[in-house]
């Protein structure tokens, strides 16, 4: 069995313990630290709660350090985690900048560990039957993608967020790294350029709360991107906070949350679809622990098989770097080439 160690108590340590407990085979949560619930969380789940990022790295029975604890402190949990011989296993977004993420692979090469970033978009049910089609040719070439996360405020309760303390970087970096990785999975390509526009139109409190980002691939592909915390009721679109749109030269395609559909000829047919799932943020409904448990489950056969995981740290770099290379253009002005020139 794999041991992992999860570090931090919030949301996303509760959707590590579940998977593991509930839909992961060869692995298991074995001790936690840091946050104000981890006592609960190692009740709850029959592991332990150690008083210290230390201890739980010094545990021979710990494999994989799980980092699920807010931005600013990715760097310097994963690389204790990778001086410790420990795996890392990091939530998203990876780090603050590129500059950032290269320390954090550089720590994981010198120890020889291994390192995979959270990507959950694409291990939904509806990603994952999207991007199946899309690679089947179904809407022939891909043209342009629009992703769209507009939500009705914030959707967390006060004081339980991480919008709410300084140094933890705008919003496009903690829901764009989510898009960002997709773009480039989608596509199998890179961004080169972007174009970006941030506004708070109402005060939320949240840094940059509205975004209108645009990407240019490498393979030619446009993405449209926006990322709206204030949109008034009854809501945007499927009133889901992960809608995409897919332009091909022979058909269209779009998926959210619920369902996936596809536009030919004479007109749409939805192929794929399940039950409504408006809040993404629940940490106990099965989806979400779904989508955890998978990458989690692909990441303990790296482990054991000692291979490179699918999602690697560059591909954690690379989403940081369209967010980062996002910013700079909102704060000048400019278009911003991709790689920057760190």
């Amino acid at each position: 069995m794999v041991g992992f160690g999860i570090v931090g108590s919030g949301n996303m340590a509760r959707v590590y313990a579940e998977a593991l407990r509930t839909q992961v085979t060869g692995g298991r949560f074995v001790a936690t630290a840091l946050g104000s619930r981890a006592e609960s969380l190692a009740t709850e789940y029959g592991a332990e709660a150690e008083p210290s990022i230390e201890a739980l790295l010094a545990r021979p029975d710990v494999d994989v350090a799980v980092i699920a604890t807010p931005h600013s402190t990715h760097l310097p949990l994963a690389v204790a985690a990778a001086d410790a011989g420990k795996h890392v296993y990091l939530e998203k977004p990876m780090a603050l900048d590129v500059a950032e993420c290269d320390a954090i692979i550089a720590a994981c090469d010198r120890a020889g560990v291994l390192l995979t970033i959270a990507k959950q978009t694409r291990h939904m049910e509806m990603s994952m039957k999207a991007k199946e089609m899309i690679d089947a040719g179904e809407i022939g070439e891909l043209r342009y993608i629009r992703p769209m996360s507009p939500i009705i405020g914030l959707g967390i309760a006060a004081g339980n967020h991480w919008s709410e303390t300084p140094g933890e970087g705008d919003s496009f970096l903690d829901w764009g790294s989510h898009c960002c990785d997709a773009l480039r999975w989608f596509t199998g390509s890179d961004a080169v350029r972007v174009y970006a526009d941030y506004a708070n139109f109402s005060g939320l409190n949240a840094p940059d709360p509205t975004a209108a980002v645009q990407f240019r691939m490498t393979n030619g592909v446009i993405a449209q991107v926006f990322m709206c915390y204030e949109v008034p009721p009854p809501g945007m679109g499927t009133n889901s906070n992960n809608q995409y749109f897919f332009l091909g030269s022979k058909g269209m395609l779009e998926f959210d949350l619920d369902h996936v559909a596809i536009g030919r000829g004479d007109g749409w047919q939805t192929v794929w679809e399940l039950p409504t799932w408006i809040n993404p943020l629940q940490p106990d409904n099965p989806r979400r622990i779904g989508n955890t448990a998978r990458q989690v489950q692909a990441f303990i056969g790296a482990v054991e098989a000692g291979v490179t995981p699918a999602i690697t740290g560059q591909d954690g770099r690379a989403a940081i770097e369209m967010s980062q290379a996002a910013s700079l253009s909102a704060r000048t002005g400019r278009a911003v080439e991709i790689p920057l020139a760190v």
